[in-house]
């Protein structure tokens, strides 16, 4: 098997469950009817199944899975960062866009469907840590409020390595979980009714023979490792960073100073990224401009980033600030 677990890639996910072919409906149903059993997934249809080179080749381009019927919208995703306030944030905002864009001009909330999102992340929620979670609107006596619209779904990927290690035999499912989280089912017995371990591996070990669409993949993911290291890098982690994190930070992006100066430095860069990411995953354009900025217009940045602002607007009074 090729050294990195493509099996947790954004890229591998969708072409594995994102298609309009036979193989890929079945493992897609096999994953709803497992983490949403009590919705109707008849019907349902993938609207973004295109995955091209430069889709791909954009780092911070969500590959994500949006369905559709009657009755709901889904979106399902593949995510390797670690869980973050910024991240949950990102989905958040993605989530609320979701619902928007059903609507034309003209069109009446009546018309809006419910929204599922389905996040898998390469993390556990160490409040409450399990497979899955789900999270939505309700109040502090449990009741869910009237006509909400959204639900969203997390599978903690690492956390079926303890399950396997209470139990003898894990379900086809779950033993799909484990094979996407460590690459293999090796050592583990499971249940295999439904072939869905098989027909994994057989597109598993099609796709990393793709030497052109792995070289793509690399890149990517390379980024996608390099950003999980310091992405979430900013205020309040500076208040706890040690020394230590500093030279950490320091040393990504090419530092051998001292550790004062790594973790200064490292910071520094660590929030420019992050702003970078932030722009290009609401507004779909280049954020290379922001390398312009002093630490002062990134913290402007960061206000205004989170409030509804047209890109050229944000731009403007990014650029117009002066000390």
């Amino acid at each position: 098997m090729s050294e990195k677990n493509y099996y947790v890639s954004d890229v591998f996910f969708k072409l594995t469950f994102g298609q309009n072919t036979s193989e890929s409906k079945r493992l897609r149903e096999f994953l709803l009817k497992n983490i949403i059993p009590l919705v109707s997934i008849h019907d349902l249809s993938v609207v973004n199944p295109e995955l091209t080179p430069q889709m791909i080749r954009m780092k911070n381009n969500i590959l994500d899975i949006h369905m559709q019927n009657n009755q709901y919208e889904i979106d399902m995703e593949m995510q390797n960062s670690k869980m973050s306030v910024f991240l949950n944030r990102r989905f958040i905002h993605y989530s609320c866009r979701l619902i928007d864009y059903q609507l034309e001009a003209g069109d009446t909330s009546g018309k809006l469907k419910e929204l599922i999102q389905i996040v898998f992340i390469r993390d556990i929620d160490k409040r409450c840590p399990r497979l899955m979670d789900d999270f939505y609107a309700k109040n502090t006596y449990n009741i869910s409020q009237l006509g909400y619209l959204q639900t969203t779904i997390y599978v903690y990927l690492p956390y079926v390595n303890k399950i396997a290690s209470e139990k003898e035999c894990l379900s086809e499912f779950e033993a799909l979980i484990y094979l996407m989280e460590n690459g293999n089912v090796e050592g583990i017995k499971y249940e295999e009714k439904e072939g869905m371990i098989k027909m994994m591996k057989k597109k598993y070990n099609k796709f990393i023979k793709d030497k052109k669409m792995v070289k793509e993949m690399d890149a990517r993911y390379q980024v996608q490792y390099d950003f999980q290291e310091w992405h979430d890098v900013d205020v309040e982690y500076a208040k706890k960073a040690g020394l230590e994190e500093g030279l950490l930070v320091g040393k990504k992006v090419g530092l051998e100073q001292g550790l004062e100066q790594g973790l200064l430095k490292g910071l520094s860069e660590g929030k420019l990224e992050m702003a970078k990411r932030q722009y290009e995953m609401k507004y779909h354009q280049d954020g290379e401009w922001l390398k312009e900025c002093t630490q002062e217009q990134l913290d402007y940045f960061s206000q205004l980033i989170l409030t509804d602002i047209e890109s050229s607007e944000l731009k403007e009074k990014i650029m117009n600030l002066v000390s």
